[in-house]
């Protein structure tokens, strides 16, 4: 089930940290919607600053905005 935020939502879909480049394959702009993105939290990918999987959902001290 996809879930819907904003780019500046402090959880690791939205984080540079979170993938890298790639950042999560679930992770796109809401059709229709302005600043509003879906992500699926149960989604998980490497962060490459924890060096830990990470679901989508999580979040942590080192966050850093992906997307503007």
């Amino acid at each position: 089930m996809s879930k819907n935020c904003s780019p500046s939502t402090r959880i690791c879909a939205m984080c540079t940290h979170w993938n890298g480049a790639a950042g999560g394959n679930q992770v796109k702009p809401k059709a229709g919607m302005r600043h509003v993105w879906e992500y699926e939290p149960e989604e998980q990918q490497i962060c490459y600053q924890t060096h830990f999987n990470k679901k989508a959902w999580n979040s942590c001290n080192k966050w850093t905005a992906k997307y503007s």
